[in-house]
């Protein structure tokens, strides 16, 4: 798996989702596995209008 980096605070973010999936199910999962599920449902809902707001805030 290609490995990137994560920023700090959107790494807790993605342990709080972890937690947050593991006490609806009451089964463990692994960070990756949240990972994927994130990402694929940030595609599914993301636009491109999306990618122009965060490019104005990032200037």
């Amino acid at each position: 798996m290609p490995t990137k980096h994560i920023d700090d605070a959107t790494w807790r973010k993605v342990e709080k989702e972890v937690v947050k999936a593991v006490i609806a199910t009451k089964k463990g999962f692994k960070d990756a596995e949240i990972i994927k599920i994130l990402l694929n449902k940030g595609i599914e809902e993301i636009t491109e209008q999306d990618y122009i707001n965060h490019s104005n805030r990032s200037k």
